[in-house]
């Protein structure tokens, strides 16, 4: 982050996360979740739409770090109160979202009659 040595955990501050360097894998994660939901709903999402999928990356990262806690063995009590809380946060998120993606555009005429002479 920002040439420092400083290990994003799942506790750190909202400007630790803000200022996270891209090209790390954590940066890469968020960035990535944003894409996905982002093409989720059909590429042009809402200003709204935008501060939830902003909010769902941000959770992501927080839970994906919390899982490595599982996994060294250092989760704790607290973690876990706050691993279900944010987990359910991100569930409520998604709904709001859609569970369903955008609706494909339709094929044009001539895009059905190619595939109809294909087959």
């Amino acid at each position: 982050m920002r040439g420092t040595n400083y290990r994003l955990g799942p506790y750190s501050t909202q400007a630790a996360v803000q200022g996270l360097d891209q090209r790390t894998r954590e940066g890469r994660l968020m960035r990535q979740i944003r894409k996905d939901l982002i093409d989720h709903l059909g590429g042009n999402p809402s200003v709204t739409q935008r501060v939830m999928i902003d909010r769902a990356a941000w959770l992501s990262l927080r839970i994906a770090l919390l899982d490595a806690k599982i996994l060294d063995g250092t989760f704790t009590e607290h973690d876990s109160r706050t691993y279900l809380a944010w987990s359910g946060h991100l569930s409520r998120l998604m709904r709001d979202l859609g569970l369903k993606g955008a609706a494909q555009a339709p094929r044009s005429l001539r895009e059905h009659l190619a595939a109809k002479a294909g087959a």
